[in-house]
């Protein structure tokens, strides 16, 4: 699994597009590259709205009342509001649900009315202590259906912390807004609350523990070149790293490898909670001479011990033969395993059936000299490979045989039989524009299904993960994507979207090119898609009905039975880096 890179600023996705009209952009966050799409009447246009309009509502109302919440001022809460009253969802006709869990939910039903504001805030802050987070996320805004009453807008608020009893809280609400200028403000003239839910737990599950421990390891990948995408030369941004899981010496506890450059760590597990640094007792290298990203441990030669494979940006592949007792050595030369580049993760299966694992290598684009295109739909990267095991030590590349040389800017790719036809078949996710379902024919070829099977997403895809959560007996399929905090600002119609000279002169005859627009950049930003496997080869995204849309800015994800309850739950990875804001991770 590969573990989340880094970004300058918390709205540098937004302030680069901002800025694209007036100075040249290369391709940013989301691969939205506008710097020579719009014209400079409409950049100035969209710098005055910029000013007047987002930043202000920005400040405002995604910034301004969730920090009031926290500070628990109910007088600045209201100062945010043009109207004393709002409708929809009343304090009373909480329900329990999913009775059975650890924890308590409580979903409100029921009664819809007027309530005044301060009572409403009032029962909100009631319900907590202690306030620890607060936040307002803006889903959209209607900038096309204005009324008297100002724009039409979607959020949520979410507040984190303690009831008074000492129990841990979560509670979100959504709410359909207007908004308006009023003045030199912005403010909210009404508010109906739609759907209100409340998670409630004595007792944390979790315990941080990394200190007790004994990892001490602190990620860094200073062999990796710029990602020139996001800078430059002078980019901050490097190849992220991954970890690996495995009982490397059968004593009957997992132990963990780190990635990274030059400190790449493996910890024994001491079986007492606690964790040994033994990298160089191992016989792995320090300093790490490749800028590694992900670790897999997989048993290539079916001797019972984990092997190690380690993919690396830049400085080469690395395969490391467990020599058995957790002792290891690089076979990389005469297992046959290229050098490679541009590599972002390994995932294993025995795709042909013939007892022996194979290898495939996911590969990104080349970050030092190139940018994706087309942006929105990217297919120069770097190949990803297929390596075929031959069952005596060795690989050969079987990729152009195969049929799965995925040329997108790939960041994670991972095995799954969804059709239950006994062949694994592979899902690749592509950070700029669509992913691919390669369908395994039983033949050593592949098939891409991605769009026949409705899968290919066309978010900035950066994880995978497949999983039964329903518990009907097919593999679901988890898209980590990137949601955008700040994305519903790219919808306003002075926003001058990536819309080629010869498209943009059609969208005066008809509005065909503005939804497709619309709907390019709602795939962009609009955070992680499950896809729920349908047992006919075909997929249908429930992510906003299971309420895993919005996992932030997402890296990758796992399936894990937490509770063992019997259903499959949902762990996401998400963040960049951040300034002092942290409002758009």
């Amino acid at each position: 699994m590969r573990s989340a890179p880094v970004l300058h600023r918390r709205d540098s996705y937004l302030r680069k597009i901002w800025a694209a009209g007036r100075r040249r952009a290369p391709v940013v966050v989301v691969a939205v590259a506008l710097c020579d799409l719009a014209p400079p009447a409409r950049a100035a246009r969209w710098e005055t709205t910029r000013k007047t309009v987002i930043d202000p509502i920005n400040s405002e109302l995604h910034r301004h009342l969730p920090s009031f919440v926290k500070a628990r001022d109910l007088d600045a809460v209201l100062g945010l509001y043009a109207t004393d009253t709002g409708s929809g969802l009343a304090w009373e006709g909480a329900l329990p649900v999913y009775t059975g869990g650890e924890e308590q939910t409580f979903r409100w039903e029921g009664a819809r009315g007027a309530e005044r504001l301060a009572d409403r805030y009032g029962r909100l802050l009631d319900v907590f202590g202690t306030i620890e987070r607060a936040e307002l996320r803006i889903d959209r805004v209607g900038w096309r259906q204005p009324s008297a009453e100002g724009y039409p807008a979607s959020v949520r608020l979410i507040v984190r912390g303690t009831r008074p009893d000492g129990a841990r809280a979560q509670l979100e609400q959504q709410a359909l807004l207007r908004i308006a200028r009023q003045g030199d403000h912005w403010r909210i003239t009404r508010e109906e609350i739609t759907a209100r839910q409340l998670v409630v737990r004595r007792e944390p599950r979790y315990a941080v523990a990394t200190e007790v421990a004994g990892i001490a390891n602190v990620q860094s990948n200073a062999a990796s070149p710029p990602f020139h995408l996001f800078g430059g030369a002078e980019s901050p941004v490097r190849a992220s790293s991954g970890s690996a899981v495995a009982d490397v010496d059968r004593d009957g506890c997992e132990d963990v490898f780190l990635a990274g450059s030059p400190d790449a760590v493996l910890y024994r597990n001491n079986c007492d909670g606690t964790f040994t640094d033994v990298t160089e007792d191992a016989g792995l290298p320090r300093p790490y001479p490749a800028a590694a990203t992900g670790a897999l441990f997989f048993d290539y030669d079916n001797d019972g011990w984990p092997d190690l494979y380690v993919a690396a940006v830049a400085g080469g592949d690395r395969l490391f033969h467990n020599q058995g007792g957790g002792r290891f050595v690089d076979v990389t030369t005469s297992a046959r395993i290229p050098p490679g580049r541009w590599a972002s993760m390994a995932t294993a299966a025995d795709y042909d059936r013939d007892g022996f694992l194979d290898l495939y290598v996911v590969r990104m684009g080349d970050h030092e000299n190139g940018a994706p295109r087309p942006n929105y739909n990217a297919r120069n990267g770097v190949p990803s490979t297929l390596f075929h095991n031959n069952g005596d030590g060795t690989f050969t590349d079987v990729t152009a045989r195969a049929g799965v040389g995925a040329t997108g800017w790939d960041l994670a790719g991972a095995w799954g039989d969804y059709d239950d036809d006994g062949w694994p078949d592979l899902y690749v996710a592509n950070e700029f524009g669509g992913n691919a379902l390669y369908h395994n024919e039983g033949n050593g070829t592949f098939t891409e299904r991605s769009a026949a099977a409705g899968v290919s997403d066309g978010g900035a895809g950066m994880g995978v993960a497949w999983g039964d959560y329903d518990g009907d007996g097919r593999l679901d399929l988890f898209v980590s994507n990137m949601h955008a905090n700040s994305g519903w600002a790219l919808f306003h119609p002075d926003f001058p979207a990536p819309v080629p000279p010869l498209f943009r002169l059609l969208a005066l005859f008809t509005p065909e090119v503005q939804r497709r627009t619309e709907a390019f950049l709602d795939r962009l930003t609009r955070g992680s898609t499950l896809f729920h496997n349908e047992g006919d080869g075909t997929f249908t995204d429930v992510s906003d009905r299971a309420g895993v849309r919005d996992a932030q800015w997402g890296w990758s994800a796992e399936f894990l039975d937490y509770d063992n309850d019997g259903r499959l739950d949902l762990y996401s990875v998400n963040g960049f880096i951040s300034g002092p804001l942290l409002d758009d991770v």
